[in-house]
C-alpha cells in the first residue's frame, strides 16, 4: 500500500510506510447515562519530513468533573504534533531536549490561560487532562507522559512500559497538564530502540489490560489486535482492525468492567516481525 505525504514545499512525496497501525476513542458508558460528552482524544498521523519518515501518535484522557476537558485533550494532541513537525523540519529528532517539550506544555497553559480569562470560566482545572505522546522513526523515537495511561513496548512474549502510570499523593489521582509543576511531573525519554510493537491507551482500561502487581501490561490481551494487523496485507492504517478494537472497546464484556473513556493505539513495525524486543 502506498501512502501520500506531503513535503514542506507543497511537493507531494510517496513513500511505503514503515508500520502498521490501528486505533480506536469511544465513549464511556458514564458519559453515556449522563449525556455528557467524551473527553478522551486519539489523533495518529504519518509525515515524510527531510527524508525521514514518522508516526506521530497522541493520546489525551480529559478529568470527568472539568467541564471543559474534551476541548483540552483534543487541542493538546494536535498542538503536540504541529509542533514536533514544525521542529523536525530545521532539527535532528535525537537533539530534542526535555525544556523543548516543556516550552510546549507552557505554550499549552498559556493558551487555556487565556481562555479561562476570556469566557470568565471558573479555573484552568476545568480543562485537566492526562497526555501521551509518541514519536517513531528509524532516527529514534521520543516519549512523553503526563498522568496515568500507558505506552508500553514489547513482543508477543511480553510489553514493558515505558514510563509507569503516574499516580498522585491519594487513591484514584494523578497528574495533569495543566497543573502549575508541570516541569518536574512529566516524563520524557528519547531512544534508538527498534521498536516491534507499541501499544498506547488511556487509563479507561487499566483495569482489565494491565497487571498491577508486576506493572506491565498483560500480553495476551493484545496479541489477537497484533496478530490481526500482522497477518493484513495492508500497510500503514488499517481500517478494519480499527473497526474491531471500536467493537471490543464496546462490548458488554468491557463495560461490564469500566464506564470509563477508552483509547487504544496499537503499532506494529513492517521490517520485522522477529520475537526480540
Amino acid at each position: 500500500m502506498i501512502a501520500l505525504s506531503e513535503t514542506n514545499n507543497g511537493n507531494v512525496n510517496t513513500h511505503i510506510s514503515g508500520w502498521k497501525y490501528a486505533f480506536a476513542s469511544v465513549i464511556g458508558t458514564s458519559h453515556i447515562n449522563d449525556g455528557t460528552v467524551k473527553q478522551d482524544f486519539c489523533l495518529v498521523e504519518e509525515k515524510v519530513i527531510n527524508g525521514v519518515n514518522y508516526l506521530f501518535s497522541a493520546l489525551a484522557d480529559g478529568a470527568g468533573s472539568a467541564k471543559h476537558s474534551d476541548a483540552s485533550s483534543k487541542y493538546l494532541c494536535k498542538l503536540f504534533i504541529r509542533k514536533f513537525k514544525n521542529w523536525l523540519i530545521g532539527n535532528e529528532i535525537n537533539t530534542l531536549e526535555r525544556d523543548t517539550i516543556l516550552s510546549w506544555f507552557v505554550h499549552f497553559q498559556n493558551v487555556i490561560k487565556r481562555t479561562v480569562k476570556l469566557y470568565k470560566i471558573d479555573s484552568t482545572k476545568e480543562f485537566a487532562t492526562t497526555f501521551l505522546f509518541a514519536v517513531l522513526s528509524e532516527k529514534g523515537n521520543i516519549f512523553v507522559q503526563i498522568g496515568d495511561g500507558i505506552i508500553a513496548k514489547g513482543n508477543s512474549d511480553e510489553l514493558r512500559c515505558i514510563f509507569l502510570p503516574q499516580n498522585g499523593e491519594y487513591l484514584n489521582t494523578t497528574f495533569f497538564a495543566t497543573e502549575k509543576n508541570i516541569s518536574e511531573n512529566f516524563k520524557f525519554e528519547y531512544n534508538s530502540d527498534n521498536i516491534k510493537r507499541l501499544v498506547m491507551h488511556t487509563d479507561g482500561i487499566e483495569l482489565i489490560s494491565f497487571d498491577f502487581a508486576l506493572q506491565r501490561p498483560h500480553v495476551k490481551f493484545f496479541n489477537p489486535i497484533f496478530d490481526q494487523l500482522i497477518e493484513s496485507y495492508n500497510i500503514g492504517f488499517n481500517q478494519d482492525v480499527a473497526d474491531f478494537i471500536t467493537g471490543f472497546l464496546n462490548c458488554e464484556r468491557v463495560n461490564s468492567r469500566t464506564d470509563d473513556d477508552k483509547t487504544l493505539v496499537v503499532i506494529t513495525s513492517v521490517k520485522d516481525f522477529d520475537r526480540s524486543i
